[in-house]
């Protein structure tokens, strides 16, 4: 089963970081936080790895569906995007959101679907 959307842009980081969050949110979702690894890692090990973001993703509306739904659904959400350097090129992606959410039901993974597919169609807006 797949568990990522990740495409490989022609931009710089910062660009498909900038491109990213407004495809976003032109699709009808929010980042809602952000956390940059490479950072971390850097702080905590001292080990320099090309730049590397998480941006957190979600709606108000999906996240209280779910919690109706299955009220322990917070241990799976928010959905994750990614912007990455890797090998001198940069990448931006999404998780796959109804198989991350699949343990709390068939349900639930079924209504994130709707949002899965914005964050595709945000993941393919970056160019």
């Amino acid at each position: 089963m797949a568990y990522k959307y990740v495409k490989k842009t022609n931009l710089s980081f910062e660009e498909a970081e900038e491109k990213f969050k407004a495809a976003v949110e032109e699709v009808g979702l929010k980042v809602v936080a952000e956390v940059m690894p490479s950072a971390k890692v850097k702080k905590g090990l001292g080990i320099d790895i090309p730049p590397y973001k998480v941006l957190f993703i979600c709606h108000p509306k999906y996240i209280y569906d779910m919690m109706m739904m299955d009220y322990d659904i917070g241990v799976l959400v928010p959905c994750h995007g990614v912007v990455y350097e890797r090998d001198g090129a940069v990448y931006v992606g999404v998780d796959i959101a109804s198989e991350k959410v699949r343990p709390a039901g068939e349900k639930v993974a079924e209504y994130i679907k709707e949002a899965e597919d914005k964050m595709k169609k945000a993941v393919d807006m970056v160019q």
